[in-house]
């Protein structure tokens, strides 16, 4: 206020500065800006029904001396003393605040009261006096406003959840008479919706309730909900989990069979586990293509084998499993073999290596033949002899066939008698004959040229005899 003045006053009289400044220095000391400085907090929330700090620190100049420090409060019929302190008679305190008010730790630096079981009645304004001399009073406000912190608590919805109803209020959170009213919301990682109602109460606080709706599904029993609650008052946010019940008929689990069931193994038996809500309460076993057999007995939700397994236990179990909210049942097909696989694989191997060796037996036996065949085969003939033809030529007729060689006419000797003329008539009839077969063949190769037997050379080795035409060109 004394600064407001001073800089109004200023404006108004700009032109004599010396005795502005003078004005300045009284001004100032008189709202001991300079000479004393009371120091409080602009505004304080306080908690219904909890205590209250009122701080008020002081600084003094060491020219200045404390007289007293006090505490009013602003009402509509003017203002009234709550608190005074006197560095020499000490603390004074009204009658109707003594039980509820109290000096922290006076002294000439300190004036802050605490007000305990704060309630409506304590909202206002606020001021802490300081009395100094030479200078006089200081002083200074704050306001006091009164926090209702709220209750919290969650309600579980009005019908049980069951599983693949339709959507259904799962929960509510309530922020009961706050002030001013709280945040509520739902944290968690379903796929639901929120929808918040706020109601006035009649002594100024507000109700707030927050209804989380869903879809109910078995997979989400015994998830969490969390109603998070955040409000002014409370010093950090207030947390409330809810778990999740979804009812639902039981699901089964048929265990004890692992496929490996022979005739003669023991000790076997079925296990019927189910999970339901609420807890299953009924189990049974029967067979489904026949009698139960002889020496299986039913104890709880086992299906047990008293005695080794036999060839006619195989068949098709069923167990059901009921509960308030209804009766399920699984079927398993039992199937009990002659041996176990162990065995099986054991005389699949014993198998596999006794064919192995008939084979390899077999193999070794076929390679012996092949090789004495090869070594008692016959020696070669004449035509293994001849110099290899190329694909096109044919080797000469048989000796029988063979026309006799005619000597070169260097070579002839002379004729003396007509026997020896007509045994070469004869000899040269067997030739021409020959030479036609001879030409018959070429015929079928017309890229060759006709050979006659004259073009054939004898060559005799001991008592084989070799035919080799000069005109064709061996490699």
């Amino acid at each position: 206020m004394a600064l407001r003045m001073t800089a109004h006053y200023l404006r108004n009289n700009p032109t004599q500065p010396g005795l502005n400044v003078k004005v300045l220095l009284l001004l100032c000391i008189a709202s001991g800006v300079w000479g004393s400085q009371v120091v409080v907090p602009p505004r304080v929330s306080a908690v219904l029904g909890k205590n209250v700090t009122l701080g008020c620190r002081i600084q003094v100049d060491s020219n200045l001396s404390l007289t007293q420090s006090s505490w009013e409060r602003r009402l509509p019929t003017g203002s009234v003393t709550l608190a005074v302190y006197n560095p020499m008679f000490g603390i004074s305190i009204p009658p109707e605040y003594v039980r509820r008010l109290s000096f922290r730790s006076p002294s000439t630096h300190d004036a802050t009261i605490i007000l305990e079981d704060v309630g409506f009645a304590d909202i206002g304004v606020y001021t802490c006096k300081v009395a100094t001399f030479p200078l006089g009073n200081t002083q200074a406000s704050t306001t006091v406003s009164v926090l209702v912190e709220p209750k919290v608590y969650v309600s579980a919805g009005s019908s049980a959840l069951m599983d693949g109803g339709n959507d259904t209020t799962v929960a509510t959170c309530i922020a009961e008479r706050a002030r001013p009213p709280a945040d509520v919301s739902w944290e968690t990682d379903l796929y639901g919706t929120s929808e918040a109602h706020m109601a006035d109460d009649a002594n100024g606080t507000t109700t707030t309730q927050v209804h989380y709706s869903w879809q109910p599904t078995r997979h989400a029993q015994g998830h969490t909900l969390t109603c998070v609650v955040r409000h002014p008052a409370l010093q950090s946010d207030f947390r409330i989990p809810y778990i999740i019940n979804v009812q639902f008929a039981p699901d089964i689990l048929v265990l004890g069979y692992d496929g490996d069931w022979y005739v003669g193994r023991e000790n076997v038996q079925l296990k019927c586990r189910a999970k339901a809500n609420p807890p299953a309460h009924h189990f049974r076993w029967i067979r489904l293509d026949g009698d139960m057999p002889d020496g299986v007995e039913t104890m709880n939700n086992s299906l047990i084998f008293l005695r080794p397994l036999q060839r006619n236990d195989s068949g098709v179990y069923r167990c059901e499993v009921g509960n308030d909210i209804g009766l399920r049942s699984r079927d398993i097909r039992i199937r009990i073999q002659e041996m176990s696989q162990k065995q099986m694989t054991s005389s699949m191997a014993v198998a596999g290596a006794i064919m192995g060796a008939v084979l390899a037996l077999f193999l070794i036996a076929v390679f012996t033949i092949v090789l004495i065949t090869a070594r008692k085969a016959p020696p070669p003939t004449y035509t293994d002899k001849v110099i290899d033809l190329p694909p096109t030529h044919k080797p000469p007729p048989p000796y029988s066939e063979r026309p006799p060689a005619i000597p070169l006419a260097s070579q002839a000797p002379q004729v003396a008698s007509v026997s020896q003329a007509r045994r070469m008539e004869m000899h040269l009839e067997q030739a021409e004959r020959a030479s036609s077969r001879v030409t018959r063949r070429e015929l079928q190769s017309p890229t060759h040229q006709p050979l006659s037997y004259q073009e054939w050379i004898c060559h005799q080795n001991g008592a084989d005899r070799v035919y080799i035409n000069h005109r064709e060109h061996y490699v």
